[in-house]
Parts: structure tokens; C-alpha cells; sequence
């Protein structure tokens, strides 16, 4: 009957633990040094991709789960491992102003600058700025409506 008891406990136990990993897990591709992100803002289990510049956060920002935020690219114009390893080292950095709603699933792509109090919905591409105080959906993200 205890060892029962002791199974069960651990199941529940590792449970949550597994889930507090995946739920608040943050990857960092490339230079950890050039992600900046506010000590109130909130990134769930957010891939941040620093190959190509510097990203950051601003307060009370925050992200629902799977969000890819990236600087990095290849050029088109090469082809095989000239295109695979040819990453630009600067000139894409993202940043994200205060307040900012990023949906599950968006991708953010830099370089581009998203301005306070924008929302992201969920699953947007964002390829551009972001202008402050309004709503951005789709692939391409396109402009919605403001926010009053």
C-alpha cells in the first residue's frame, strides 16, 4: 500500500515538474549577452534567436507559449553550404516596447520594433514594425484595429 502511495505521489510530483520546465522554458540561440528582457516582463517557454543581433524586452511585456523571436537569417541568394552557414552577425535586432500582448505561436522576425501596448495575436508572422497601441493578426501581420 505505501509503495502505491509513494508512486502516486511522485507521479504528481514529477508532473508538475515537468510542466513548470516546459511552461517557463526559455532557449537562447546564440549570444545570451544581447538578450535584454525587464524584470516584470513574462516569456513563456520563448525561443529567442540572437544569431543576428540584439533583442529586447520591455515592462510588462509578455507571451503566451511557443513564441519565436528571431534575428537570424541566411541569404537566398547562396545556395548549399554557403546559405546554411552564411548568418549575418548584426543589423536584425528586435525591440519590443511595454506592455506588449505576444500570442501563442506568434513569430516575430527581425529586424523590427514593436511599439507599447501592441498585441500580438496568436500565430501572427510579424515581418515589420509594429506602430504602439494596436492589434496585429496573420500572416503577413497586418494592422486590425487601433486600441482606444
Amino acid at each position: 500500500m505505501c509503495a502505491l502511495m509513494f508512486r502516486r505521489l511522485l507521479r504528481v510530483l514529477l508532473r508538475q515538474a515537468v510542466l513548470d520546465i516546459i511552461n517557463h522554458d526559455v532557449r537562447i540561440w546564440g549570444d545570451g549577452t544581447r538578450l535584454h528582457i525587464a524584470k516584470t516582463a513574462r516569456m513563456n517557454n520563448t525561443l529567442f534567436n540572437l544569431s543576428s543581433g540584439a533583442i529586447r524586452i520591455g515592462e510588462y511585456t509578455f507571451a503566451g507559449h511557443n513564441v519565436s523571436i528571431i534575428t537570424g537569417t541566411h541569404p537566398v541568394e547562396m545556395k548549399m553550404e554557403q546559405r546554411m552557414n552564411l548568418v549575418p552577425s548584426s543589423g536584425r535586432d528586435i525591440s519590443i516596447g511595454n506592455g506588449v500582448w505576444i500570442g501563442s505561436n506568434a513569430i516575430i522576425l527581425g529586424p523590427c520594433t514593436i511599439g507599447n501596448n501592441a498585441v500580438i495575436a496568436a500565430g501572427a508572422l510579424v515581418r515589420e514594425d509594429v506602430p504602439e497601441n494596436v492589434i496585429v493578426a496573420g500572416v503577413p501581420a497586418r494592422i486590425i484595429r487601433a486600441i482606444e
